[in-house]
């Protein structure tokens, strides 16, 4: 039988889209390797490399659509898998939604039904590869955690090199924001770089809540752009070897994120309001809402732990970023 996690709210409550509805499916051996194929030369974007998948026919779930697709095209049967993103993206001549599921299990070998070429690719490999462009948030989605820890303000935590350095020892965290927009510049950048420096010594991936200048001073591994520094940015700031991510609250930073490139954003809050802004909470309703029309991870924030992982998914999150939970 096949099963799905974390449950079925994706497919019974997706709101209306434009264009061709598309389930697409990232199966991975038992190295960790993705499995891609070339598109037909005579096919839309025709040439290029794609995850295995197809339109959705009249009627048919998500779910049904990529069981059936990986047994016509690859002779895969489909046992389980979990919701990964769901992208809308609008190409010159049309527009798509695509369904992404990870497989978590299947049987059967892999072959070109379709005279296609299979290759096997390590995930980091995958951004190397020419991709039709609404791919950029799938193969982000496979390279980031469920889980980012964001620390909290310094001021209110006197041992706060003790906590960070706690924190990044978790195995879980592998990638950590420095927040503490209280600190002027000159604090700020000294705090980051001895940040930098116990990541370093833990192979975690730090990322300055700060102007893009920053990281002339200071080489982390990405930025994250507030509401208002996003809004004033008109294409994604740093190359694609960083991360940058922005927070939002509404559908016009959301899409706008979506349009520059950025690879993540921070969606909330979810059902904490805000001390510092004092918005109200989304609900998990209207957060899913909102990330259906990311093209980019969605991460869920506001009053969230790991324990709440789940529910972001099932809502159609990457997971969650996480503050208290984390850190105590």
């Amino acid at each position: 039988m096949l099963t799905t996690g974390p449950d079925d709210f994706l497919e019974s409550a997706c709101i209306a889209h434009r264009g061709i509805r598309v389930a697409l499916g990232i199966v991975k051996d038992r190295q960790g390797k993705i499995l891609v194929t070339r598109r037909n030369p005579n096919s839309h974007l025709g040439g290029r490399f794609e995850f295995p998948g197809g339109k959705l026919e009249g009627g048919e779930s998500p779910k049904a659509a990529l069981k059936r697709e990986l047994k016509e095209e690859l002779n895969l049967e489909l046992r389980q898998c979990q919701p990964l993103i769901q992208i809308p993206y609008s190409y010159p001549d049309m527009d798509v939604f695509l369904d992404v599921f990870l497989v978590t299990e299947f049987t059967g070998n892999p072959c070109g039904n379709e005279m296609q070429t299979i290759y096997w690719k390590e995930i980091s490999e995958l951004e190397n590869l020419d991709f039709p462009d609404a791919n950029h948030g799938i193969i982000r989605a496979l390279q980031l955690p469920r889980l980012i820890s964001v620390t909290p303000s310094v001021n209110q935590n006197p041992a706060f090199l003790q906590h960070f350095e706690r924190t990044v020892k978790q195995e879980r965290i592998s990638v950590i924001h420095l927040r503490s927009h209280e600190l002027d510049t000159l604090q700020y950048l000294r705090l980051a770089k001895t940040c930098l420096e116990i990541c370093q010594q833990h192979l975690t991936r730090l990322v300055l809540n700060s102007k893009p200048e920053f990281l002339e001073k200071i080489d982390a591994a990405g930025l994250h752009l507030t509401s208002r520094r996003l809004l004033a940015t008109h294409e994604r700031p740093l190359g694609k070897d960083y991360l940058v991510s922005a927070s939002c609250h509404d559908l016009g930073e959301v899409r706008h994120a979506s349009g520059i490139g950025l690879d993540y954003i921070f969606l909330g809050p979810v059902l904490e309001k805000t001390i510092i802004t004092g918005a109200s909470p989304l609900g998990w309703r209207n957060f899913f809402e909102l990330a259906q029309r990311s093209s980019i991870p969605v991460y869920a924030i506001g009053g969230l732990g790991a324990f709440n992982i789940d529910s972001s998914i099932g809502f159609g999150g990457q997971g969650v970023a996480a503050i208290r939970d984390v850190w105590k």
